[in-house]
This record gives structure tokens, sequence and C-alpha cells, in this order.
């Protein structure tokens, strides 16, 4: 078998394999989960970081298209957004 990290030890890697492939549906779901979150976490706080200076709306909009690669649907939520904050006012 090679190895799918360069950084890693065959036999460590091996073993983070057979941990994987024994661990429950639940466990490996809950994994798949956590990184997800962490992913998009990571990806909003990038957005802050590059542009803080934009507002809130279209942050979320490039957030929103970068998750779903959909222009029109990041534009409406992010409107909606807008929208949602002025009613509040």
């Amino acid at each position: 078998m090679h190895t799918l990290s360069p950084d890693t030890h065959p036999k460590v890697e091996r073993l983070h394999v057979e941990l994987l492939r024994n661990a429950p549906i639940w466990k490996r779901l809950q994994m798949v989960n956590s990184m997800i979150k962490t992913t998009w976490r990571l990806s909003w706080q990038g957005i802050c970081e590059r542009y803080p200076d934009e507002p809130l709306d279209a942050r979320i909009e490039r957030f929103i298209f970068l998750l779903y690669h959909d222009k029109v649907m990041a534009r409406k939520i992010a409107v909606s957004f807008k929208n949602r904050d002025e009613i509040g006012k």
C-alpha cells in the first residue's frame, strides 16, 4: 500500500485506516460532520479576514457562493439577510 500522506509514516497511516474502517458508522459520520463544520468556520473566517471592510451581506454572498457555486442563490440569500437586518433596526 502506498501512503496517502507523504509526511505520515506508512505504519501510522495503516493504523489510521484500520481504525477508521473499524469505527462504527455513527462515529465516521460524526467525524465527517465535524470536518464540514470546521471547513465552513475556516472559510467564513478567511472571508472576514480578507474583506473586513465589506458589509455583512457582501461577505455572506461570497460565503454562499463559495459553498454552492450559485451566484443567483448567493445574491438572494445575501439580500434576505440585509433586508432582515434593516427590518430589525
